[in-house]
């Protein structure tokens, strides 16, 4: 997953020999370092360096009892602007040792979403505690290609209706969450309905003009998606280390919202609010926990 962090604006650092010098500045001059030895005979540690606002690298990796540092992975990390509410979050280790997934749905709309868990060591820290408060998951996505398009036109009746479908739509869910079986069936039938209009509707029509968004998990890799939505800001930084340019979308796809990272060499058209991004990203997420964790800043 190396090649995602060209979207922070490492273009250049797109081999393993071409990163180790990153490796080394991060591990000798961290922004903050986090440590972990709960449950394990290694001690897990996190190196984070900042090379903007609220974005950097992680260098994940472990010490060994003679305090030998074994390097796992170097990866990209942001902090999200938005809190997505979720029921229940379930993580679950990946077959790498640096590597945890969780699994969600978003309150309101029930859009199931996975993603690489990023404060691993949090997770581990309050695995086994019952006491800890979820208060919801920060999102972001690191883009390696993206498009710009055009919006769907809307009047103000369009909106009216669509916020009441949405109201409507949570209402049903959280009755369905609750057993009611009649509101499982509504949502069920919905769901037909809306699938059997889409595919008569792709016999005349391009699927970009029908769909305002899509949330897609691609291939065998779970937290991979091809996403479609709006865009309802956009910000320019540079990388103060290479000095290139980032564009950070924050973006609605369906009731989800979500912070896109992508640089400005890998983006065809000119990003603004009200135009729709469509593109290949990895996604993280930050689980915000109410609790003390254990780190050690530098």
């Amino acid at each position: 997953m190396m090649l995602y962090i060209s979207a922070l604006g490492f273009s250049a650092f797109n081999t393993k020999e071409k990163a180790e010098g990153i490796v080394s500045d991060i591990i000798a001059n961290p922004n903050t370092r986090y440590i972990s030895n709960y449950k394990s005979d290694e001690i897990k540690v996190e190196y984070y360096k900042e090379y903007g606002t609220e974005f950097g690298l992680i260098v994940r990796g472990a010490l060994n009892q003679e305090e030998e540092l074994t390097v796992y992975s170097l990866i990209p990390y942001a902090i999200g602007s938005v809190i997505t509410d979720t029921h229940e979050i379930d993580v679950v280790k990946g077959e790498r040792t640096d590597v945890y997934n969780a699994f969600c749905e978003e309150s309101r709309s029930g859009t199931p979403v996975s993603f690489f868990l990023q404060n691993v060591i949090d997770y581990l820290e309050i695995e086994d505690q019952e006491d800890v408060y979820i208060e919801g998951v920060r999102l972001v996505a690191f883009s390696v290609e993206g498009t710009v398009i055009l919006p769907i036109d809307k009047d103000d009746t369009d909106l009216l209706l669509e916020e009441e479908e949405d109201v409507f739509r949570e209402e049903l869910l959280e009755k369905a969450r609750q057993g009611d079986e009649d509101a499982i069936q509504i949502l069920e039938d919905e769901a037909l309905e809306s699938s059997e209009i889409l595919q008569e509707r792709l016999k005349d029509e391009d699927l970009l003009s029908i769909l305002e968004g899509f949330f897609v998990p691609l291939g065998d890799s779970e937290d991979i998606y091809s996403f479609l939505g709006t865009i309802e800001e956009v910000t320019e930084t540079i990388n103060k280390m290479t000095e290139e340019r980032i564009y950070i979308l924050s973006i609605k796809c369906m009731s989800l919202y979500i912070d896109v990272y992508i640089n400005s060499a890998d983006i065809t058209g000119i990003p603004s609010a009200g135009m729709r991004f469509k593109g290949t990203s990895w996604v993280h997420g930050l689980i915000e926990f109410e609790f003390n964790g254990a780190y050690e800043e530098e």
